[in-house]
């Protein structure tokens, strides 16, 4: 059952040490914001923000390449629009890099990550050692994998619910959730054969 997988994808991500942090939650394309002049990032609309795991948000984000929740898309999802494996794995060394950087700043707010002296991660060197950085981005990747079912599932279910409340007539939830799922069993099947 969905439950069950849901359970079971959940369970074995986090004993594996997933870090539980703030995340967004629903960091689509609209929700990421970035100035056309200084080339800040800037996330908005923290509707869903809260406690969870970072590979959690981290594919949610994957996921949401593909779309499907514009009232032009109606539901409609684009999967050959997910990040291929190594855009994947860029975004989870460059993750890593700059969390070492703040931790190695002491500023874990992200207020200091204006491009001065982030360098310092490691300690005695001044330098981030590659082995050590790509080997915990691709512990990372791993999690992200798992968490990309977990994430199919929990929106779906949203799609089910919001289907369920506000109908049908403005935006297509139950196609959405149709997409999510089958996208979950398409995953699944590909995680199982390779385990």
């Amino acid at each position: 059952t969905s439950q069950h997988s849901t359970a079971t994808n959940a369970s074995t991500t986090s004993s594996q040490g997933g870090k539980i942090v703030f995340c967004h939650n629903d960091l689509l394309a609209a929700n990421i914001m970035r100035h056309p002049e200084t080339n800040r990032i800037q996330l908005i609309d923290f509707e869903y923000g809260g406690t969870n795991y970072a590979a959690f948000d981290m594919a949610n984000h994957f996921n949401e390449h593909a779309g499907g929740t514009s009232a032009k898309e109606n539901g409609q999802t684009d999967y050959s629009k997910f990040p291929d494996l190594e855009r994947q794995k860029k975004f989870c060394v460059e993750y890593v890099k700059m969390m070492r950087r703040l931790q190695s700043n002491g500023d874990l707010s992200g207020s200091n990550v204006e491009g001065k002296g982030l360098g310092n991660a490691d300690k005695a060197e001044g330098i981030i050692p590659v082995e050590e950085v790509h080997e915990e981005a691709m512990d990372l990747l791993d999690q992200v994998h798992q968490f990309i079912l977990v994430n199919h599932l929990y929106w779906g279910l949203w799609a089910i619910n919001q289907a369920a409340e506000e109908g049908c007539e403005d935006f297509d939830y139950i196609r959405y959730a149709t997409n999510r799922f089958q996208e979950y069993y398409a995953r699944k099947k590909d995680w199982e054969a390779k385990a």
